[in-house]
């Protein structure tokens, strides 16, 4: 399930060199990157990921049914509680019903790159770049070919619309995929589509450092923004595309990935995409209450969360995959913008983003050393700064600081507040620094973010 999809993915950073993990993403990589001819999900030629449908067993070229999307018959009434509310099988095969195209290419199959990122990162082989960056280039190309808009489906040829009688918005989960609800009758918009092919395009960036991958993205944004209107004296913008054009409007403008797109890029523009945010607007230096205020917030949901474990009665066999994740107790969101810098990764697994990663030094380990804390209060375009405080009052500490999660970020110079400017050693990929008993300090690093090629491999093994 996306529980398992996340730790899998995000596994290297804790242990790198575990031979089944690299075992595993050689073998999953290559059933995309066109090298597994027993899993032909990947025409190189055409730069497509054959259909929606795809895996281990290849990819499903034919329109889907709902037997496809459900699976095997499962008891409902009393037992299952689906996410769309079906009350029978039958009602889970109707939910299906209409999501029947899904030969040919779509956005929402550029998370396959996420496995050769892994790849990459872990062995360091260029063949697993190269399809990454190969792969997006073309969606990149597509996007600018269709105007700016992301379309969302593309022909076994590599045609954009190709597999949907040439409808750039067609295909299931695409643009115009509106269905019926067969409990109600109601009409239901689900362009899953867009909802992560942002992420696609920050692999790019990460492999390469190129911020038009970012451009493309914010293009995108920005097209679909442009066919706004009025309605009651009130701007709405539009966030589906059908036969007859735009429709679903709705009062806060198109913004997927907005956050990611002001995190690569770093400037004002797109900063004022997201002025709403709490930690943004803690970054810029307001809202100096949002640390304070975010810790509690974690806590409070890890208290509820805990309770609600306690009080789930409950049986393995009347839960689905995805029913225990509202109650999860791992809380990080908040630790990831505040400690590195980051964005949290969230279910959707997608690459870990930050400006800064830990080590504890002396215990040879990924993570802040015991009793150590770290705050990330400001960053820009080239330059962080983080608080660092040795809580314990007997015990120095060690802290490894890496630029960026995979050490894609490369340091200059730190300056110490009140203290000296030095330069980082060797690569600028990390440096130490050592903390004596119950003290602390704020540092400020300059970075030349994605000037790296990304890894796994930990500061000492460099």
């Amino acid at each position: 399930n996306q529980l398992n999809i996340l730790i899998s993915l995000l596994y290297g950073l804790s242990d790198p060199y575990d031979d089944n993990y690299e075992r595993r993403f050689r073998r999953w990589a290559a059933m995309y990157d066109g090298t597994d001819k027993a899993t032909p999900n990947y025409d190189p030629e055409h730069r497509v990921i054959r259909s929606m449908f795809n895996g281990s067993r290849g990819p499903l070229m034919r329109k889907a049914t709902g037997l496809d999307w459900a699976g095997d018959p499962i008891e409902i009434e009393g037992r299952f509680g689906p996410g769309h509310g079906e009350r029978t099988f039958g009602e889970m095969l109707a939910h299906f019903e209409e999501y029947t195209d899904v030969v040919g290419d779509c956005p929402l199959n550029l998370e396959a790159t996420h496995l050769g990122v892994v790849a990459y990162m872990i062995t360091g082989e260029e063949h697993y770049r190269n399809w990454v960056v190969d792969y997006v280039d073309a969606w990149m190309q597509r996007t600018d070919d269709n105007g700016g808009i992301i379309p969302s489906n593309i022909g076994l040829d590599g045609s954009i619309g190709g597999a949907a009688d040439g409808n750039w918005w067609g295909g299931c989960y695409g643009w115009g995929f509106t269905v019926t609800v067969p409990q109600t009758g109601q009409k239901a918009n689900r362009p899953a589509c867009y909802s992560r092919a942002h992420y696609g395009f920050g692999h790019g960036l990460l492999l390469t450092g190129d911020s038009s991958y970012v451009d493309t993205w914010r293009g995108v944004l920005d097209k679909v923004n442009e066919n706004a209107k009025q309605e009651d004296g009130k701007t709405v913008y539009p966030h589906m595309h059908g036969a007859d054009g735009w429709y679903d409007f709705r009062p806060r403008p198109f913004s997927p990935g907005a956050h990611d797109v002001w995190y690569w890029s770093q400037s004002d523009t797109d900063r004022q995409r997201v002025a709403g945010d709490k930690w943004v607007q803690f970054l810029g230096g307001d809202n100096p209450t949002y640390p304070e205020d975010e810790l509690e917030r974690g806590l409070g949901q890890l208290r509820d969360r805990m309770s609600r474990m306690a009080a789930d009665d409950t049986a393995p066999d009347t839960r689905l995959s995805d029913d225990m994740n509202s109650i999860n107790p791992a809380v990080t969101e908040g630790l990831v913008r505040l400690m590195l810098g980051g964005i949290p990764v969230g279910r959707s697994a997608h690459t870990l983003h930050c400006r800064l990663r830990y080590f504890d030094a002396q215990k040879r380990r990924a993570g802040l050393p015991e009793d150590v804390a770290a705050l990330v209060e400001h960053m820009s375009d080239d330059e962080v700064t983080v608080q660092l405080v040795n809580l314990d009052p007997v015990r120095e500490r060690h802290v490894v600081v890496q630029g960026g999660a995979y050490s894609e970020h490369k340091m200059g110079n730190v300056a110490v507040e009140g203290g000296a400017q030095v330069d980082v050693p060797g690569d600028g990929s990390a440096f130490t620094v050592r903390l004596a008993p119950g003290s602390g300090g704020r540092l400020t690093i300059s970075q030349d973010r994605f000037s790296r090629q990304p890894t796994f491999t930990f500061p000492w093994d460099r």
